[in-house]
């Protein structure tokens, strides 16, 4: 009798910006690579780093090489390091487990020279079979079903709602218990019959909290999702759940905007604090709702206290396990 082996733990991958210096924590000015080694030295967990790549086109716009056109690609110098040469390069960190890579988050979170980005789980893709996903209940919003499942979007008489989420490469299935405090953060929204006209998601995944803005009500919702990677199955949700016409996909924040009536953001805490101003910026000060998640307990004080300096108002605070969930609510 044969038995399957145990299926593999899919690794989680930082997403960073770094320039051509990052500051130690001791003082010193390092370069990308000596970064790196540090960084191999004290980050735990670290499976490996992907420095990207940069095409003969892309190192043309950026001024590297007169031109795009190259004759013979394996007869170029060969110290040429395109990706080197670029002045802020974007760099993805890959980690055994979500602990280890939030670690890593934190470790580096007040590093001159170096921004987090973001951070998600990179979910094996196998269309012929798909991992397992059940229906997942969570209390205060209602139920997140497989995209295969039959059935629609939408709200029963009891106030409960079902979406139909594929993750892909998104993070985000309603499984992981930061997914579930913003999934009920909303609901409670429309329970209190909060202004739900605008909504901001700011590192979307998988689009399940901008999906499930749009199917509790809202009118517009702007999915921002910095790994393009992922927009693909955030639009098949979208498609699958009938809300595509009112759940937008962009790659940055917008720059001049009107206040959303909700901005929620489930992402790491040192991107959270870093882009603090930015996103209170986006709430509406009349009425509006922040809800930040992707917080462990000990992370969630300093955020508190940053956003809560730049609102004028105290959170309200939900816990599930180690997680942390924060909601700004202004009058």
């Amino acid at each position: 009798m044969n038995e399957s082996a145990p299926a593999a733990r899919p690794p989680w991958i930082v997403l960073v910006a770094i320039d051509t210096s990052v500051t130690l924590p001791e003082g010193a000015i390092v370069g990308r690579d000596d970064f790196h080694a540090w960084l191999w030295e004290h980050a735990d967990g670290l499976l490996g780093i992907d420095e990207g790549s940069v095409t003969a086109t892309e190192a043309a716009a950026s001024g590297l090489v007169p031109s795009w056109m190259v004759i013979d690609t394996a007869a170029a110098p060969p110290d040429r390091d395109w990706v080197a040469d670029l002045a802020v390069a974007q760099v993805e960190w890959w980690f055994a487990d979500e602990s280890s890579a939030r670690s890593a988050a934190g470790l580096v979170a007040d590093l001159a020279g170096c921004r987090i980005r973001g951070i998600r789980v990179e979910e094996p893709v196998d269309r012929e079979q798909p991992a397992p996903f059940g229906p997942v209940a969570i209390s205060g919003f209602g139920t997140v079903r497989a995209a295969g499942d039959e059935g629609e979007a939408g709200i029963d008489e009891n106030g409960a709602a079902t979406i139909f989420i594929e993750p892909g490469l998104g993070f985000g299935t309603g499984l992981h218990e930061t997914t579930q405090l913003c999934l009920a953060a909303l609901a409670d929204r429309r329970r209190r019959n909060g202004r739900f006209d605008r909504v901001l998601d700011h590192g979307s995944g998988s689009g399940i909290l901008g999906i499930a803005a749009v199917v509790l009500g809202a009118g517009r919702v702007d999915a921002i999702e910095i790994d393009t990677n992922v927009h693909a199955a955030l639009r098949d949700n979208a498609r699958r759940n009938g809300v595509a016409g009112r759940l937008h996909v962009a790659h940055d924040l917008p720059v001049a905007a009107d206040p959303y009536d909700v901005v929620v953001a489930n992402i790491v805490a040192a991107v959270l604090l870093e882009q603090a101003a930015v996103l209170c910026g986006h709430v509406s000060r009349r009425g509006g709702e922040l809800v930040l998640s992707g917080l462990l307990a000990d992370e969630a004080p300093a955020v508190a206290k940053r956003f809560a300096t730049l609102l004028g108002v105290r959170p309200q605070i939900t816990e599930r396990g180690v997680w942390t969930c924060l909601s700004f609510r202004s009058e």
